[in-house]
């Protein structure tokens, strides 16, 4: 006798163990399928071999078989933040297409104690349990008699760790109190349950979890009631959910405060208000407000954009004390790092953006990622370039003109760094073994992919895409879909089905589409614009630059005689000619709408583009000064030609004259150290008039307008331009973390802070040094403690950051931030060979302390190294521990490629930009 969980609807009972035989399972599987064998009949044998058990004998290396699928979870689950392990017993309903000796599952890092497959009759089947047979513990169960075909549970009882890595149900600590937490995404689900942990499989998820009095208990669905034990300890009960899959399910138990959200109200689309709330770590509920308060508005601006309600029951946030990632989409039970949600005065502006920005994020993923979810992890860029893109369209809206209308692009433009890269990825990349899957989680998926939606927003209509988008919705809403699901969405909701073979241009090829334009004028009425495409390689790439074509949906502004004109065309050859009937181009902008995609022109159309800059719209302001820059590091574009860009664009709308500061600051970094002031000198000229005109009406500035003036201020800063200041910051700094006493928040302004703090490093010592540290020791501030530490590595003296890199492997430091601390010590250029050393020489220690999804992006590392000798070394080194890396190879070659790149175009250009500059200043 033994408890056990039945199939769904029923509740825990005894049962009477019943052995069965094979016959019995094959009479089983007859009555189930209405197909199996008639013992009056002669050929009743034969019909037996037809329904021999599977078997499966190799472990699947990709997919588990699909024979078997869950339809339903119910998860009984004993926790307790302060224990090491919890138990669990977990109900799997299933449904078997043909009858099985052996079931094919995930588990990890778990004792199984007893699994059995209960048939609808009542009848169980032992089943013997083997785990770890291949990588990311897929493990087999073999019954003792066959599971028949049809309808199934498998009850497994098992014991498990809190994962110390924050992957699974991990353990976190603040101010010494224990808390819970869950990151199942992407294959982690099965460190929490024995699960088939794939996306293709949704199903309704049903928790009960058990926990000490006085921790909060929070998963995907709201709470049914709670029951006192004789124990002591609280059981929780929970709703069953809508379908979801295991990498989106949530659980966070322990001493959380809790704040009581108004509830969403209902609307036209929702007829019942949604239960919503919001928890932080102890002490730390207050700092939910503003993201809470902007909820219902997010969310109602979202459920007119899909024309569909909020799909779960309730909604929570909850930010937990450490987390790997920025949030996570769990449907109904959003998991954010402290910093992508809290937010109070100490909260600077670049970071309250990034928050809320992050927030409308996650919850555009309950539609398009939780609601609609890719069937295999090669579409999961639908669910992060959608939910991206549809992030900036929120905060459009609910924050108008504050720049987040062009966004998208700017994130685009972003990531054309990693593609310019020859082992750039395509953006629907294969997965073709699970440590592929954390290799789609980087600037491509999420950047280039919000980047090119855009892109087709802007070419097929606001309307018409969004009429895609709900079309997708109801199609496959609780289902999973791909990427083909997607396009004939996109097409048929738009009515444009040419849009299809475009955007598989863009999806299925790495790279970025650069155009050759080129313009004549054989008669005053008789001007040819030619547009020659390849793919865009800088100096030093081994890129076949021929190899590629897109479908590019141009919007080409051109001004003539006549005025100017927007063509629009979408160019699906090599080449494309467009005669100008009657005139010919005084100039021609070829990316007018922030297209994805660069361009090269004739000197002669560089200059008369830069002298007509201020009619540009501000689309096609970031473009230009992306494409000169880009062309000047492909050597097609003069150095000459970009300093007057740069000039054109700092007094421009405040995102373009960002993206003019942060080229001229790459310039800087990029030239020899006795040749840097040649760059502070420009910077002066060209930008120090920008800022004393921001400065002198600081208290009024829009938030785009405080963002240039701080961006402005660090880079003259950085570049030299500013030495009276950099004093003065120090002792802000110092007064800041208590040089010569208690720390005093009142020294410096949030905005401000990590700026003071670097030169307090650079100028302050050994004292400044000890002080700061205690500091990020000691505060309850996320951000500022994980902001400070990597400014104290990156710009210490030689014996700083040596004793940092000792002291952040030690028991007061998480495993993330001893990751990503001495992952930025490579990056203090002034002692970098010292550091690179005492890297090496921790690897061991640090890796086997970082988080899981770390781990294959550590060798990106290799990109801090600007010499080809070094790159090959440091390449070298990751190699021999690849062992500990799984999945490395790509972060590896896309590092060792950035490393190189950069060695050749300072061997290459900075030569010519040098003497730009001289000529400039002459």
């Amino acid at each position: 006798m033994r408890s056990v969980i039945l199939s769904s609807g029923e509740s825990f009972m005894t049962l009477n163990r019943v052995k069965t035989s094979f016959l019995a399972s094959v009479a089983g599987l007859a009555l189930l399928t209405g197909c199996g064998p008639n013992p009056n009949d002669a050929s009743s044998d034969s019909q037996q071999e037809a329904v021999k058990p599977v078997m499966l004998e190799e472990p699947p290396a990709g997919q588990l078989p699909d024979t078997v699928a869950p339809t339903a979870y119910r998860l009984d689950l004993v926790t307790d933040p302060a224990a090491d392990t919890f138990e669990g017993t977990v109900a799997i309903d299933l449904r078997l297409k043909a009858p099985h000796a052996r079931i094919w599952l995930h588990s990890l890092d778990q004792t199984i104690e007893s699994v059995v497959a209960q048939l609808p009759d009542g009848t169980e089947i032992e089943g013997a349990f083997e785990g770890g047979l291949a990588e990311g513990g897929v493990s087999k169960i073999d019954f003792a008699e066959p599971v028949p075909a049809g309808n199934a549970t498998l009850v497994i009882e098992y014991t498990a760790p809190y994962n110390k890595s924050l992957v699974g149900l991990y353990h976190a600590s603040q101010k010494g109190r224990p808390y819970l937490a869950s990151q199942m995404e992407a294959i982690d689900a099965r460190r929490m349950v024995p699960s088939f942990d794939e996306p293709r499989f949704k199903t309704p998820w049903t928790f009960t979890v058990t926990a000490p009095p006085g921790n909060q208990v929070i998963t995907n669905a709201p709470l049914k009631g709670t029951s006192q034990l004789d124990n002591g300890m609280v059981k929780h009960s929970f709703a069953t959910t809508r379908p979801i899959q295991s990498y989106l399910t949530a659980l966070a138990v322990g001493p959380y405060d809790m704040r009581e959200g108004t509830s969403l109200p209902a609307n036209t689309l929702r007829a019942t208000p949604v239960p919503f709330r919001g928890f932080a770590p102890a002490g730390k509920g207050d700092q939910l407000e503003t993201a809470m308060d902007i909820t219902d508005e997010m969310v109602g601006y979202q459920e007119t954009y899909f024309n569909y309600p909020y799909p779960y029951a309730k909604l929570d946030l909850i930010a937990v004390p450490e987390y790997a990632y920025g949030a996570m989409e769990n449907a109904g039970a959003i998991i954010y790092r402290e910093s992508a949600l809290l937010i109070d005065e100490r909260t600077p502006l670049n970071r309250k953006r990034g928050a809320l920005v992050t927030h409308a994020h996650e919850l555009a993923h309950q539609w398009f990622g939780n609601l609609v979810t890719p069937k295999w992890w090669d579409d999961i860029w639908l669910n992060e370039a959608f939910a991206t893109w549809m992030s900036y369209k929120t905060m459009d809206e609910v924050y108008p003109g504050q720049g987040y209308d062009r966004a998208s692009q700017r994130r685009g433009i972003a990531a054309m760094g990693e593609d310019s890269l020859i082992n750039a990825r395509q953006i629907r990349n294969p997965i073709d073994r699970n440590a592929d899957i954390l290799d789609a989680f980087d600037g491509i998926t999420y950047s280039k992919g919000g980047g090119v939606l855009s892109m087709f927003e802007a070419y097929l209509g606001e309307d018409a895409f969004r009429e895609g988008m709900r079309l997708h919705m109801k199609r496959f809403e609780d289902d999973v879909a791909d990427v083909e699901d997607f396009m004939a969405s996109l097409a048929d909701g738009s009515g444009n089905a040419g849009v299809v073979d475009s955007f598989r241009s863009f999806i299925f090829q790495p790279g970025i589409p650069y155009l050759q334009v080129d313009t004549e004028c054989e008669a005053p009425d008789a001007g040819l614009i030619t547009i020659t495409q390849q793919r865009y390689a800088p100096l030093g790439s081994e890129i076949d630059t021929d190899a590629s074509t897109w479908q590019i949906p141009l919007a080409m502004t051109i001004a003539g005689p006549a005025g100017e004109v927007v063509h629009r065309e979408m160019m699906t050859g090599k080449s494309l000619e467009i005669p100008l009937d009657g005139q010919c181009a005084d100039w021609v902008m070829p990316n007018a709408s922030g297209g994805y995609w660069r361009f090269n022109l004739s000197d002669d159309n560089w200059t008369a583009l830069t002298a007509s800059f201020d009619s540009l719209d501000p689309r096609a302001q970031l473009s230009f000064i992306d494409s000169i820059a880009a062309a000047f590091r492909a050597g097609d574009a003069p150095a000459s030609a970009v300093l007057d860009a740069l000039r054109a664009s700092a007094s421009a709308e405040w995102d373009v004259a960002m993206a003019s500061v942060g080229t001229a600051e790459g310039y800087y970094s990029a030239l020899p150290e006795e040749e840097q002031a040649l760059m502070t000198q420009f910077m002066t000229d060209t930008y120090m008039p920008v800022y004393e005109a921001l400065k002198a009406r600081e208290g009024e500035l829009s938030q785009g307008e405080s963002l240039l003036l701080q961006d402005l201020y660090s880079a003259l800063l950085e570049t030299g331009a500013m030495p009276d200041e950099e004093q003065a910051l120090a002792e802000k700094a110092a007064r800041y973390v208590g040089v010569d006493g208690e720390p005093d928040p009142s020294a410096l302004d949030s905005d401000t802070l990590l700026t003071a703090v670097k030169y307090g490093t650079k100028l302050g010592g050994r004292d400044f040094y000890e002080a700061a540290l205690d500091y990020a020791r000691n505060t309850d501030n996320q951000y500022e403690r994980r902001n400070i530490l990597y400014i104290l590595i990156q710009n210490s003296g030689e014996s700083e950051m040596a004793d940092l890199m000792k002291e952040m492997q030690g028991s007061d430091w998480q495993g993330q931030e001893t990751w990503a601390v001495l992952q930025q010590a490579v990056r203090n250029t002034a002692h970098q060979d010292v550091a690179w050393g005492l890297y090496k020489a921790s690897f061991d220690n640090m890796i086997a302390r970082a988080p899981e999804i770390r781990k294959p992006q550590t060798p990106s590392v290799v990109s801090a190294f600007c010499d080809a000798e070094k790159v090959a070394e440091a390449n070298d080194f990751f190699v021999s521990k690849g062992a500990l890396i799984p999945g490395y190879e790509r972060s590896l070659a896309q590092a060792r490629e950035a490393g190189t790149l950069c060695a050749a175009f300072r061997s290459e250009k900075t030569g010519e930009l040098v003497e730009a500059l001289g000529e400039q200043d002459n």
